[in-house]
């Protein structure tokens, strides 16, 4: 079995692996040009130069997008990954998805530890009263409850994400948090937009889903 036939088996909750596998698959049965924001012959080797990284394991991907990729590579990676992000389905409103960096054990075992963006997305309608501070030991559990892991990203990409929602809105240097209308994968939601200070990543509370604009 290849490498890359390994890859595609098990790309695991890594975000941009998942991406990966899905060009691949789609990119011969597709004879448009610009397939999945990726358009032209620079952007498919960048996307096969990523898939031949994964063919090594997770880690040593995270490893090729912080170490071995540009600024501008990594905002294409970032114009692609974004819209999704904001497109992601939600059963109810409000819904909170927290875009953070986060240490994890690395995926091979050992002592070895990974830097990764998290997203999790909570639940807000269903979010529990805030915990009696009397009973600390139940506190993390309490705090949990209603959150659901939607995977990670290399946390390399963290600033290339926040500069391209800045981008996209609008922002001067200066904004971090505002409520905007988005359209994304074909869903229109009211939503507020929390850049963290210092790289801390990205806060998106989905607060409410519009109409498309032809329903209106």
């Amino acid at each position: 079995m290849s490498a890359h036939q390994n890859a595609i088996l098990a790309p695991g909750p890594d975000l941009l692996a998942r991406y990966l596998n899905v060009y691949l698959h789609a990119k011969p049965a597709c004879s448009f040009d610009n397939l999945w924001g990726l358009g032209g012959e620079e952007l498919d080797g960048l996307w096969l130069r990523l898939f031949d990284a994964l063919s090594e394991g997770p880690q040593n991907l995270n490893r090729v997008v912080a170490e071995e990729l540009d600024a501008a590579e990594k905002d294409r990676i970032a114009e692609t990954l974004t819209p999704l992000i904001f497109a992601l389905p939600l059963r109810s409103y409000p819904s909170e998805l927290r875009v953070a960096p986060l240490t994890l054990p690395s995926p091979q075992g050992g002592e070895g530890r990974v830097r990764v963006l998290t997203l999790t997305l909570r639940d807000l309608s269903a979010a529990p009263s805030p915990p009696n501070p009397c009973h600390c030991a139940k506190r993390g559990e309490s705090i949990a409850l209603g959150r659901e892991h939607v995977g990670y990203l290399p946390a390399a990409l963290a600033e290339a994400l926040a500069g391209y929602v800045r981008r996209v809105l609008r922002w001067p240097a200066s904004r971090r948090s505002g409520i905007v209308a988005i359209s994304s994968g074909f869903r229109r939601r009211r939503v507020r937009v929390t850049l963290l200070a210092h790289g801390r990543g990205i806060v998106i509370r989905f607060l409410q889903k519009l109409p498309p604009p032809a329903d209106e």
